[in-house]
């Protein structure tokens, strides 16, 4: 077959391939001449699960109420809204008056959505002087966006909200100062009817080395942070709470301080415990107590943890967190 006959058929063949892809519809396509080079592409191995994008979680921007569940405490509340407990506590001043253990099952609660206080604005407040008291930026509170507050023009008005934020505040309750045994005599209307009426020298002294003052040693209720100078300790209605070292009592009854029945000792070595949330005080004022003796029982108090006693060990006037000396 001669070249001019090869010719003619492809130019015949070119010619019925468009008139049929015309006939179906289709648009023909440049040739492109195949070459050797080849672009793999790695498939997964067999029963290897393909990676998927991972969402990044939106910041919370408004204010939230919670209801309190039961077996919740402040802290694990802060930390499911990764917060600080301190943030919780401050922002629900109405409700818990600054005391972690007054947290009850069904208690709403305002959830900031950073760390920092919620302050309502009173007359004669500015940005400045709010920002200069709770210890934080102006520039912090004309950043968060929900403020709504314009640098240049910066109207607040009284009764307005204001998320501060990673303000800080001090706590506003007084909690019970240490009684020593040669000043323990206090006036029972400030303290409450467990303030003993007479001062007392001598006594037992304590070594240092604590005790549980219930057993087995489990924290259900807070431990130990800046707001709460203790541990609360799971105890069965009834149960006897002994004295965790020797010591001389210098309160026995109802506390005005917010930690009703309580009994404090001073051990002499200028350490002193605290046991609170009891159902009865039964220790006497000025009596010289040993290393395991009871001095109440414990009692139903409605946390949603469950019964506990609050326990305190005090070295001079600062808190010490009483699981190490337990576990020493």
């Amino acid at each position: 077959m001669n070249t001019h006959t090869q010719q003619a058929r492809r130019t015949l063949c070119s010619s019925l391939l468009l008139f049929l892809l015309a006939a179906c519809g289709a648009q023909p396509t440049a040739i492109v001449e195949p070459t050797l080079s080849l672009e793999l592409t790695p498939s997964p191995l067999p029963g290897t699960p393909t990676p998927q994008p991972t969402a990044t979680p939106m910041p919370r921007l408004e204010v939230e109420t919670y209801t309190v569940q039961p077996g919740d405490t402040l802290r694990s509340i802060a930390a499911a809204y990764n917060l600080q407990p301190e943030t919780i506590l401050w922002a629900n001043y109405d409700a818990l008056l600054d005391i972690p253990d007054f947290l009850f099952e069904g208690m709403q609660l305002t959830i900031l959505p950073v760390d920092g206080v919620y302050h309502q604005v009173g007359g004669g407040d500015t940005v400045e002087n709010i920002a200069a008291f709770f210890a934080t930026s102006p520039q912090a509170i004309f950043n968060w966006g929900p403020n709504a507050i314009d640098p240049a023009n910066a109207v607040i008005l009284p009764g307005q909200w204001l998320v501060v934020p990673d303000g800080q505040r001090s706590l506003r309750r007084r909690t019970m100062p240490n009684l020593p045994r040669t000043a323990m005599a206090v006036d029972f209307m400030e303290f409450g009817a467990g303030a003993c009426p007479l001062n007392v020298e001598g006594g037992a002294v304590g070594d240092g080395v604590y005790a549980p003052p219930v057993s087995p040693l489990d924290v259900i209720g807070e431990d130990f942070w800046s707001a709460h100078t203790g541990v609360d300790l799971a105890a069965q209605p009834g149960e006897p709470v002994l004295a965790a070292d020797d010591g001389v009592v210098t309160f026995s009854g109802w506390s005005n301080f917010g930690y009703g029945y309580a009994v404090m000792l001073d051990h002499g070595n200028g350490q002193f415990s605290l046991y609170a949330g009891l159902a009865e005080a039964q220790a006497l004022c000025g009596a010289s107590v040993a290393q395991g003796e009871p001095l109440g029982s414990a009692g139903i108090i409605g946390h949603p943890a469950g019964t506990f006693v609050h326990f305190e060990i005090r070295q001079g006037g600062a808190g010490v967190d009483p699981l190490e000396l337990l576990r020493e």
